[in-house]
């Protein structure tokens, strides 16, 4: 699972990116789900690599797959370096923004959550209390009505051919 800003880098060095999931983390695989690409299955010989930044800093970039780089990656190193350095500052200060914005509005959700829960708090016992006073007299009601109807169905059907009883 990557973490952080993820990117795909394709053997002709076009460079694929998502949107980051809600912890800050850009999927790998939802990448290669958009593109309609298969992983890689050799890992030597590969059509492309996984590059994240985990912090979504310049100073984080990685290879998930350092020790098996293919050799076209090896070759293009500082090239990728270069264009998915240059996508990070492009992508880092919306993700920061949203940060920003996403933690005030978090902030201010649990506010009002914690408000109307304290009133729910309040209402509940009282409110429990009073269903509880009108459905117990009416399920009894219920039951000493359907109690006896009960039967006379079963009466009536039994003496149907092909009724199977319980």
């Amino acid at each position: 699972m990557c973490e952080g800003f993820g990117l795909i880098v394709s053997k002709d060095l076009k460079v694929y990116f998502v949107e980051p999931n809600k912890e800050g983390d850009c999927s790998h695989s939802d990448i290669l789900s958009r593109l309609g690409w298969k992983d890689n299955e050799d890992k030597f010989n590969r059509n492309f690599v996984r590059v994240e930044y985990a912090d979504w800093k310049a100073n984080s970039f990685r290879f998930d797959e350092e020790n098996t780089l293919p050799g076209w990656a090896e070759n293009n190193r500082d090239d990728i370096r270069t264009t998915c350095d240059g996508r990070l500052s492009l992508c880092a200060p919306a993700w920061a923004e949203y940060e920003k914005v996403r933690d005030a509005a978090l902030a201010e959700y649990n506010k009002v959550r914690d408000a109307a829960w304290a009133e729910y708090n309040k209402v509940r016992a009282p409110a429990w209390a009073e269903y509880e006073k009108v459905c117990a007299p009416a399920l009894a009601e219920y039951k000493k009505v359907c109690a006896p109807a009960l039967d006379e169905l079963i009466t009536a059907l039994s003496k149907i051919e092909g009724y199977v009883p319980a």
